[in-house]
């Protein structure tokens, strides 16, 4: 009898412990999967999908949103955090729980003002000449030091920011401050996606992408994960939620609504009913 008392005591504990630890949720803006609408709320595709897997898996986890770099450095120093959208690397695969795709971009480009000609070059290892700007461990950070350029010397970290700079046109351009320094050169060329400067009503006739960052052929696939030190019981509600989801559809569906242009149909094939998905 005493043994089952003490038992119960500290499964009682343990559970006291969890619900005062909840999940934690970490993410950036990246349009135009993560966006921060006019209202200052963040939504978007990738954003519903991770709602549902965590109405599913009973997580109410707010989503807190903030730059890319503070983002990996809380999943990796604190347990029971979950983290999207994030790349797999040789790098990343062993320092978090990866609990499943969440939708497929083109992967980064080296983006530069058009102006300038001398940026073009038969090879990436030409960039290596000027200052190239990027958020800390973002793939493509960590992609350009495996290739040989130099933090401090040709490489460059910038902060991440949520603002937007007002465009000649009326529209809102996006990342503002990588926009900024190259307008002002301070950087030669910035990292990113170039749907993302191209997103909606960006003015990107002065930008050009001048080197893309890995295989055309195999298009960035982005996760949902969480921190290494989670619990397990966390890990398992989480997967299990994830995995429901992506077998009946739902995420699918969630991923290609409202797109009567197929505009997002390479995007959403990740996340694809395991019986219809192919190698993407």
């Amino acid at each position: 009898m005493r043994r089952i008392y003490v038992s119960l005591g500290l499964f009682s504990q343990a559970a006291v412990a969890f619900a005062e630890q909840p999940l934690r949720v970490v993410s950036e803006t990246l349009p135009p999967f993560q966006v921060i609408d006019e209202e200052g709320q963040f939504g978007g595709r990738a954003v519903d999908m991770v709602q549902a897997i965590l109405d599913e898996a009973g997580f109410d986890s707010p989503i807190d949103v903030m730059p890319w770099a503070r983002a990996y450095k809380t999943a990796q120093k604190e347990k029971n955090v979950a983290i999207f959208s994030m790349a797999l690397s040789e790098k990343r695969k062993d320092l978090f729980h990866w609990v499943g795709r969440l939708y497929a971009l083109e992967r980064s480009s080296l983006i530069g003002l058009k102006s300038r000609s001398e940026l073009q070059g038969d090879s990436l290892d030409h960039a290596k000449n000027f200052r190239v700007c990027s958020e800390l461990e973002t793939y493509s950070y960590q992609y350009l030091v495996n290739k040989g350029f130099k933090p401090d010397e040709n490489l460059f970290t910038l902060r991440g920011t949520l603002s937007a700079l007002p465009t000649d046109n009326g529209g809102i351009a996006r990342p503002a401050k990588h926009l900024s320094l190259l307008q002002n050169r301070k950087c030669d060329y910035a990292t990113g996606l170039w749907s993302v400067y191209a997103y909606s009503e960006n003015s990107n006739d002065d930008l050009k992408a001048y080197f893309y960052l890995g295989d055309p052929d195999k298009p960035l696939i982005l996760n949902l994960a969480l921190s290494l030190g989670s619990d397990q019981v966390v890990i398992d509600r989480m997967s299990k939620a994830y995995h429901t989801l992506l077998n009946d559809g739902t995420l699918y569906k969630i991923c290609s609504k409202d797109d009567p242009e197929h505009t997002f149909t390479l995007s959403c094939a990740a996340v694809e009913p395991p019986e219809n998905n192919g190698d993407l």
